[in-house]
């Protein structure tokens, strides 16, 4: 009966330990994101539920076309950033760093909903240009403009339904959702 007691306990440290983790990882970051977002002009949990698809709030990760920390930057991105703000280009080590990350994701995805912003669902549109790029996008919005969603349907998922890229879709949809319901743990 001791075993049981004790085991149980070590049990309850165990959860509790990894709940801390994992409330840890998610928002250590979310003073750089307000700041960041609130420069950009983008919503702070849009930022976050970002942050949570490209990386699971791990700054140090490489995705498999180079794109670099917590909101996986592109060269091309930091590059037309540093152009803009009048900053020579930046070494790939530095895009890893946390504040300069988030601001170059922000600054990327506050242009993209200013892009879309006569669109129908704006950052919807911005999230399909953050994952696939500007002119599938562009397709993917020119496609939605000349069939307008039936009535009754949900317009955000008309859209989505246009995006003929199944990993795309997915990918702005649980963003999307996320955003909504402030889940960024699991």
């Amino acid at each position: 009966m001791r075993r049981i007691a004790i085991a149980s306990g070590i049990g309850i440290l165990i959860s509790v330990a990894v709940v801390g983790w994992l409330h840890y990882r998610s928002s250590r970051y979310d003073s750089i994101i307000s700041r960041a977002a609130a420069r950009n002009g983008v919503d702070f949990s849009l930022v976050k539920s970002l942050i949570y698809e490209e990386s699971w709030f791990r700054p140090d990760i490489r995705g498999p076309a180079g794109e670099l920390g917590l909101m996986q930057i592109t060269r091309a991105a930091a590059s037309d950033f540093a152009s803009q703000k009048g900053l020579p280009l930046f070494h790939d080590d530095r895009l890893k760093d946390p504040e300069l990350n988030i601001e170059i994701g922000c600054w990327y995805l506050g242009q993209s909903i200013e892009h879309y912003k006569n669109s129908p669902h704006p950052k919807l549109f911005a999230l399909l240009r953050y994952n696939a790029g500007e002119s599938r996008a562009d397709s993917w919005l020119r496609r939605a403009l000349y069939s307008p969603p039936p009535k009754g349907a949900s317009p955000e998922e008309y859209y989505l339904s246009q995006v003929d890229f199944p990993k795309t879709r997915a990918y702005a949809h649980r963003i999307l959702q996320r955003s909504r319901t402030h889940r960024f743990w699991f």
